[in-house]
């Protein structure tokens, strides 16, 4: 399970995803403009394990084939700029933390 404390632990490039990616921050405002704190913070808990998932397939196939299929490298770098850009959103609508949000005791199921 997840132990982050604060959304600039969970993507090291949260700021610079608007600049690298402008289109996906965009997007991802105008959702997020419309929903509660609560529906964001499940967008960003569902991106990190979506990206965290394909991190894990592009290992996978790199230390069984020596390399990762281009389909798992586009799917591994899109879902990590999908998963900073919620945080960088997350973060823009004062969402600092998903303590509460991860665990046991979470709010989403």
């Amino acid at each position: 399970m997840f132990a982050f404390t604060d959304f600039f632990e969970i993507a090291t490039v949260s700021h610079s995803i608007a600049a690298t990616n402008p289109a996906i921050v965009t997007r991802l405002r105008k959702q997020a403009a419309r929903f509660t704190p609560n529906e964001i913070a499940a967008c960003l808990v569902g991106a990190i394990a979506n990206a965290t998932d394909a991190a894990h397939a592009r290992a996978w196939e790199e230390a069984q084939h020596g390399e990762a299929s281009p389909d798992t490298i586009v799917d591994d770098e899109y879902y990590h700029d999908l998963a900073a850009a919620w945080a960088l959103v997350a973060t823009e609508h004062q969402l600092s933390s998903l303590d509460g949000w991860l665990g046991g005791d979470s709010q989403l199921h």
